[in-house]
C-alpha cells in the first residue's frame, strides 16, 4: 500500500488517482498518522477491471509499472521453437517440475 502525506496528496492528487485506477490503495497521513485511505470503488455490475483491482488489493497481482507500448510489443520478434519441439509438452513438463 502506498502512503502519502496530506500535502503530497493535495499536490499530486491526479497521479494518486492514476495509481488507484491501477488497483493500488493509497493511505493518506497527517503528521505521520493515518487519516484516510483511497481505494478503487467496486461497481455493482462487476465491470471490467474490478477483478484485476481485487487481485492487486489481495497481493496476488501487482499493477503495471508502465503503460504498454503496443507498437513496440507488436514489432518484437516472435519466439520460435526448434524443429520437433512441442510448446504444449514444454508447458506440461514445466508444470510437472521437469526441465
Amino acid at each position: 500500500m502506498k502512503s502519502a502525506s496530506v500535502s503530497d496528496a493535495k499536490n499530486g492528487f491526479s497521479a494518486l488517482l492514476d495509481e488507484v485506477r491501477r488497483g493500488e490503495t493509497v493511505l493518506i497521513t497527517h503528521r505521520g498518522r493515518p487519516v484516510a485511505r483511497i481505494e478503487s470503488c467496486r461497481t455493482s455490475d462487476g465491470g471490467a477491471g474490478e477483478s484485476e483491482a481485487e487481485l492487486v488489493r489481495r497481493g496476488i497481482a501487482s499493477p503495471p509499472r508502465a503503460r504498454l507500448d503496443l507498437d513496440r510489443f507488436l514489432a518484437a520478434p516472435v519466439p520460435s521453437l526448434p524443429e520437433g519441439v512441442s510448446a504444449s509438452r514444454l508447458i506440461v513438463a514445466e508444470r510437472e517440475g521437469e526441465r
